[in-house]
């Protein structure tokens, strides 16, 4: 985005979203969200916990569900299981039955409770859009896609808890014709859209990656396709890698957050377009925010700046949504939520055969020992940890699973490498293991300097 958009050293900016104090944003705030974009691997339960401590106004996603998944695996807890708190929580499934995509509907909504079901049209993957044809793909199938749409819709007790995730276009289907064509298809089953403002690009392109970077990315149309069909709701993805440029873009550049000015509006949109000159992005990418948003434009999605950067979010609550006050003020605090939630989901099973004494993690006496005495102890070779190392009641990828989201709390900062390469030391110590990922992350924390801790966000 170009400089001027942004809040100066010299206050000599022009007006923009980043201007709107709390106050400001009272009469806007239930009508935009910001959403954290589901991610393969990434989006786990314990992921969607740690944004959750960040913020409690966000909307978190599941990974992609499989439909089959829902109706076939023998336990769901481990891909549809969720913590109370982590609501407003939405679940993605991917598929091409609507008979099957139905069924999942029902069991997300009425046995789970997940606050909205909404069905991968966004996938570009060979294995999701090529050999299962679910995905991106569907955009090529848009009675199919109704079919499917459908189906859910009749396991929903409310339109609202049904969406779809697309792209703005497919392959050589990139205009905005084909868009609007696709919506206007499924308006009758569907009012709510998240769009990905890229086309997909099924075959040419080396994997899936080369689909968020490659295909230039086209506010414009997303604009266009707001004020096109007004009874719609719309989410707008990609690109978005600051809380700063999702707020210009949700309440748009104008303090007149909730206006309409269509003359002007049509104005703007005829000096941005793709390929852009103005906004000189990499392969003619236009992300230029709205002047004045429109008012069906409900928000935006985050996702791989949550993953970079889990930190970037501390300030959603207050800057994004007008709240008076953050959830926590430094990442000592985040991290000792964190070990809290990681403690009750998966106790310590060291001292599990017995009454014994674990003169590793001293959980007798509650206290965290020091990295040093840890690491020392965990080298020994005594019968006692050898045993214990044969149990591995923990296995190796839960402690992955819930190391991995804090691996970005320290994002541009020079402790960082060091607290990451403590993380994955210990995470490989088998002996050390059963004591739990919340002894070790409590472990791993102590390599980083109180004052960086301690430092408010």
């Amino acid at each position: 985005m170009s400089p001027n958009q942004f809040c100066s050293d010299d206050g000599s900016a022009e007006p923009c979203a980043c201007h709107l104090m709390a106050s400001d944003l009272q009469g806007h705030a239930e009508k935009k969200e910001l959403h954290i974009a589901p991610m393969l691997n990434y989006s786990t339960r314990e992921f969607r916990q740690l944004l959750r401590i960040l913020s409690k106004r966000a909307v978190v996603w599941t990974e992609m569900v499989v439909d089959d998944t829902v109706k076939y695996a023998p336990n769901l807890d481990d891909h549809l299981g969720y913590d109370e708190e982590q609501h407003p929580i939405i679940c993605q499934i991917g598929g091409n039955s609507p008979e099957v995509c139905g069924f999942a509907t029902s069991i997300i909504l009425e046995q789970y409770g997940h606050d909205e079901v909404n069905l991968n049209i966004d996938c570009p993957s060979q294995r999701v859009s090529g050999k299962r044809e679910f995905g991106a793909i569907l955009m090529k199938k848009a009675g199919l896609t109704v079919d499917i749409v459908r189906e859910m819709q009749s396991n929903a007790t409310s339109q609202r808890q049904v969406s779809v995730k697309c792209r703005i276009g497919v392959d050589d289907l990139d205009d905005l014709e084909f868009a609007a064509g696709f919506i206007r298809t499924l308006q009758p089953v569907c009012n709510r859209f998240y769009l990905h403002a890229r086309k997909c690009v099924l075959d040419g392109l080396m994997n899936a990656r080369q689909n968020r970077s490659v295909p230039p990315l086209n506010y414009p149309r997303v604009y266009q396709l707001c004020r096109m069909f007004p009874d719609c709701e719309f989410i707008i993805n990609g690109g978005i890698r600051t809380l700063k440029e999702a707020k210009l873009i949700a309440y748009g550049r104008s303090n007149n957050a909730g206006s309409n000015n269509d003359e002007h509006d049509l104005h703007y949109d005829s000096q941005h377009n793709v390929p852009c000159k103005l906004c000189s992005m990499p392969n003619g990418s236009c992300i230029e925010p709205p002047t004045l948003a429109p008012d069906n434009l409900r928000g935006c999605m985050m996702g791989r700046a949550a993953m970079d950067d889990p930190c970037l979010f501390h300030d959603v609550d207050r800057y994004f949504y007008g709240e008076k006050t953050n959830p926590c003020r430094n990442r000592r605090q985040v991290l000792e939520q964190y070990c809290d939630y990681l403690e009750q989901r998966y106790p310590r099973r060291c001292c599990m055969e017995d009454e014994s004494y674990c003169n590793i993690c001293e959980c007798n006496e509650g206290e965290t020992p020091t990295l040093d005495w840890v690491t020392s102890t965990s080298n020994m070779e005594d019968s006692g940890h050898n045993k214990m190392k044969k149990l591995c009641k923990i296995p190796a990828p839960i402690i992955g699973i819930c190391l991995k989201p804090v691996q970005g709390v320290f994002h541009g900062i020079p402790s960082s490498r060091a607290f990451r390469r403590v993380c994955d030391k210990l995470c490989q110590n088998a002996v050390i293991r059963n004591c739990g990922p919340a002894f070790i992350l409590r472990v791993a924390i102590q390599s980083v300097p109180p004052d960086i801790l301690d430092q408010e966000f």
